[in-house]
């Protein structure tokens, strides 16, 4: 069956909706209408061949969109909470990273999607290596994907075969069922020179794709680089997502908004890393469009877009004060800015868009009083993952009433190969001499 019935459920079309009772109709991977519920039974007359749902006492949102992660850091969770970002960078990860492997990649990523999936992610924009081992892991779990090959300088022949893997995987898996996208992922400004990002920003032109790369995250990036030069090479000129910003100025913050640049507000791995809080209201005001990321399992240590929603409110209010940050903002950003930075029509529920919805139950304690006009706050606020009751991208269900619907061997295999590579990948790392000082420059956060 092509279609599908959701019944009985209360919709929010939108961060700017209030929440009404209907039901969804969905032909293969689109909304193709909203129907009031005292008018179904004469609607369903006229619909054949439509698969129902009964979502009595559940609300149905858009499905929330990280527009930042390093899916492979799974391996990574909890490994340097308590150190600095330089130690972070050079003690911790970066060893390891170069120990990864392709396969071993491939269960690092299906982890990290089978936790966004259920906490009600269905996009997830995502920048690392072993782009091949990603793009698959997306496709055979059923979430829709925005990969980028994590791009760093450091010879001719080393920045040669990165790009090669971006475009290779870019004619493998680019359109993909139309919900995988490969783009192009410059590290950041400090790890690829001016010329370079050129280069990128041509190649993004040619392929017709996008961009992802980090910006101003901590402090000594001011010294390093200027925003106008990054503007300069061009790379603004294609769909950019750039990652934290948190030292904007007013001054970047003006480039950023004549560029049309997307800004992904990352409040948790920001704070966690010592890096600080971006402006994001003085984004706002500027008319930049702002969505959520996570970062990665190791700078944050969750997947978990409910925290980020939270924690990214409270530091804009502590910052600009209590009034400058209101919940419908907060829920665009994780839901149709997220679509607009991707140019999809992603993060609303109407007709003609896609198909990629989240199903809550409003019968939990978080969402206690569960009067209609506090839905909005309670998601914010309150509801955690364990309230996602299902969760759907591309008109697919992905997890259901507690169960992952995409995989094609069970969890438990899934885990076992997972922790399997993670052991190997600790006794490799244990077995070698790591100098305090170790550099690498193919590095992707």
């Amino acid at each position: 069956m092509s279609k599908k019935l959701l019944k009985n459920a209360y919709v929010l079309i939108s961060a700017d909706d209030d929440v009404e009772k209907m039901n969804i109709l969905i032909d293969k991977d689109e909304i193709e209408d909203l129907i009031p519920v005292e008018i179904t039974n004469k609607r369903e007359q006229g619909i054949e061949n439509v698969e129902e749902f009964d979502l009595s006492g559940k609300l149905i949102v858009p499905g929330f969109i990280n527009a930042h992660t390093h899916s492979v850091m799974s391996y990574f969770r909890g490994l340097a909470d308590d150190v600095s970002i330089d130690d972070w960078l050079f003690k911790y990860m970066f060893p390891r990273e170069d120990l990864l492997e392709s396969e071993m990649a491939y269960y690092g990523a299906m982890v990290s999607i089978l936790e966004m999936i259920s906490n009600g992610i269905t996009t997830f924009v995502d920048m690392y290596m072993f782009t091949d081992s990603v793009a698959k892991a997306a496709y055979d779990l059923g979430i829709r994907a925005y990969i980028s090959r994590g791009l760093s300088y450091d010879t001719p022949e080393g920045w040669k075969k990165r790009l090669n893997e971006n475009i290779g995987t870019y004619e493998k898996y680019n359109g993909l069922d139309d919900r995988i996208y490969i783009g192009f992922g410059p590290h950041a400004p400090y790890t690829v020179p001016i010329d370079k990002l050129k280069e990128v920003a041509k190649l993004a032109k040619k392929y017709q794709t996008h961009v992802q790369i980090h910006l101003l995250e901590s402090t000594n990036e001011k010294q390093l680089y200027n925003l106008i030069d990054i503007e300069n090479t061009g790379l603004f000129e294609v769909p950019t997502i750039s990652a934290h910003c948190v030292y904007a100025d007013e001054k970047d913050i003006e480039v950023l908004s004549r560029s049309e640049v997307n800004v992904a507000y990352n409040p948790t791995s920001n704070m966690k890393l010592g890096n600080g809080i971006a402006p994001i209201v003085k984004m706002l005001e500027k008319g930049i469009n702002v969505t959520f990321g996570t970062d990665g399992s190791a700078s944050n240590n969750s997947l978990n877009l409910f925290s980020e929603m939270k924690i990214g409110a409270i530091l804009q209010k502590y910052k600009y004060g209590p009034d400058k940050f209101h919940v419908e903002e907060i829920l665009r950003m994780a839901w149709e800015n997220g679509g607009f930075a991707l140019e999809e029509k992603l993060g609303r529920l109407e007709p003609g868009f896609k198909a990629d919805l989240v199903v809550l139950d409003i019968n939990s304690l978080e969402f206690f009083p569960n009067d209609l006009s506090k839905l909005k706050s309670h998601i914010v606020y309150s509801v955690n993952p364990k309230n996602v009751y299902a969760s759907m991208a591309a008109g697919k269900w992905l997890y259901f009433d507690g169960k992952f619907l995409t995989l094609k061997e069970g969890e438990e295999k899934i885990y076992e190969q997972f922790y399997n590579y993670y052991k190997t990948l600790e006794n490799k790392h244990n077995s070698l001499n790591f100098s305090s000082n170790y550099n690498t420059n193919d590095n992707c956060r």
